[in-house]
């Protein structure tokens, strides 16, 4: 199985576009983690994205991440219990620096729905192991200029590849 993971950034957006022209492998989909609370520009993005692309975009959702880290939804997200936000607020230090507080959000919004809904494709039940030989090809959209946030997967089974990384591309040559 070969899906985009798209944010509908300048990246990600330039990435299925490449897809949907050729100039990269076609997908079988892409997935869209939305964390409800996206600008709408984003979301307006989105839609006339999806009528570019001759493959399926799932949008996926894990909640919304503003009433979650703010606690405007009713109950304790398990992020509270741990005893820290999900959002990267900015703190002081005691030491009188400024940082961010620790944080989840790309784990629990981004990474975790999308992995629930290629284990759904799939046709697996929670907790069901992947069968040995089972691959999933996970094309993200970080370019050069980005490099740095490059990962592998924590899930032996999803080969995380950087399309635009391999082509050489910067945010400029997306942008262009």
């Amino acid at each position: 199985m070969n899906i985009i993971s798209l944010g509908a950034g300048v990246q990600s957006s330039t990435m299925a576009l490449m897809a949907a022209h050729g100039e990269l492998p076609r997908p079988d989909c892409a997935i869209f983690a939305d964390t409800q609370w996206e600008p709408k520009q984003v979301y307006k993005h989105l839609d006339w994205l999806e009528k570019q692309l001759p493959f399926p975009v799932y949008r996926v959702s894990f909640g919304n991440i503003r009433e979650d880290s703010v606690g405007t939804r009713r109950g304790i997200t398990k992020n509270f219990r741990k005893g820290f936000p999900m959002l990267p607020f900015f703190v002081v230090n005691k030491d009188g620096s400024h940082g961010f507080g620790r944080r989840q959000c790309t784990v629990d919004y981004k990474i975790t729905p999308i992995r629930r809904k290629v284990r759904e494709m799939l046709g697996l039940k929670k907790r069901q192991r992947v069968p040995k030989n089972t691959f999933v090809e996970m094309n993200i959209g970080i370019s050069t200029d980005e490099a740095v946030r490059m990962r592998p997967s924590h899930d032996k089974w999803i080969i995380n590849r950087w399309p635009l990384i391999e082509k050489g591309m910067s945010r400029h040559d997306c942008l262009a």
